[in-house]
């Protein structure tokens, strides 16, 4: 097998492992790694990668460093509890993440690798080298924007997701939706319903307009329908409801959550349902949001009064 020379880092990843000196209040507890060869072939309307900025995913910068530098710097770290490898749209870019896992093994982490629908001869190898969970992005829950939006059809995604259940198992298959593509709050709702039915975690972002973009010019979710979207998703994932239990207004937006007051109430205590979600260990801070705010996926714990104030805006 090939070798691998050097692997992008997120910025706050880079924090933990020491590769960086900075300040940050909220440290990173998952090694966040980028993988790519020739550049991305995705024409995904909101991420920087296909338009030239192959430094940033999201907001985030993702600086290049050597593989046998991260692998001696996370013998060392403490703070991290997990591995996730995010892969680029390149014929071949399993082998490219298989690689890494194998070398950073022995620091004895779990691993998760977020890739575009590859084969299930890749999938079953990154399986077999270590990976514990695979996700594949889904992104857009419009259906009929989305196309237009990934540059791919939905289908495909879909198709990967079955093929990710057979080879990893339920539970250990996930997913990603970017609230603000387009969708209406209805929409998001029956997409996260329709992959946890089927056994997949759905992870939430909110859309970060990204200058050379083609969506550089659109404007970022509501706090307000990004909140209802992510109490849905609670509701959905750990409380069983089903996308029909919802209410919803002429304009798809969420009017009635299918729980009685005290369950609405224990989720804004929680507080979690309004933190990062993903694989265990994931917090991803600031992926969405400058320190100042405002936060869609909070950092820590937020304030319960200040998200049930939220919820209901606009």
């Amino acid at each position: 097998m090939h070798t691998i020379e050097a692997v992008r880092v997120a910025y706050g990843s880079a924090l933990e492992l020491g590769l960086l000196r900075g300040r940050t209040d909220a440290r990173a507890t998952t090694l966040y790694l980028f993988v790519s060869k020739m550049g991305c072939r995705g024409s995904c309307a909101f991420c920087p990668q296909p338009y030239g900025g192959i430094s940033k995913i999201s907001r985030v910068e993702w600086p290049r460093f050597a593989l046998e530098e991260v692998a001696r710097a996370l013998t060392r770290a403490t703070g991290l509890e997990r591995v996730c490898i995010q892969c680029s749209d390149e014929p071949g870019i399993a082998s490219e993440a298989e690689v890494i896992v194998k070398r950073l093994a022995p620091a004895g982490l779990p691993f998760s690798v977020s890739a575009p629908p590859i084969t299930v001869e890749e999938m079953e190898r990154l399986r077999d080298a270590g990976v514990e969970i695979l996700t594949v992005p889904v992104d857009c829950a419009d259906k009929k924007r989305f196309r237009s939006v990934k540059g791919r059809d939905l289908e495909g995604i879909m198709g990967s997701l079955r093929a990710a259940l057979r080879v990893f198992g339920r539970g250990k298959v996930g997913t990603h939706l970017i609230i603000g593509l387009g969708e209406s709050e209805r929409e998001a709702v029956e997409m996260i319903d329709a992959v946890s039915r089927m056994g997949v975690t759905p992870s939430l972002f909110a859309f970060t307009p990204i200058r050379g973009t083609r969506m550089e010019n659109a404007a970022s979710p509501p706090i307000g329908s990004y909140r209802r979207v992510q109490i849905a998703r609670h509701l959905i994932v750990n409380a069983g409801l089903k996308a029909s239990d919802f209410k919803f207004g002429p304009d798809g937006r969420i009017t009635g959550f299918g729980c009685s007051e005290e369950v609405l109430e224990r989720t804004f205590d929680l507080g979690h349902p309004f933190m990062v979600c993903g694989c265990p260990g994931c917090n991803r801070p600031y992926f969405n949001e400058r320190a100042s705010g405002p936060f869609y996926n909070y950092p820590f714990r937020p304030d319960p009064k200040r998200v049930a104030e939220e919820t209901w805006s606009y």
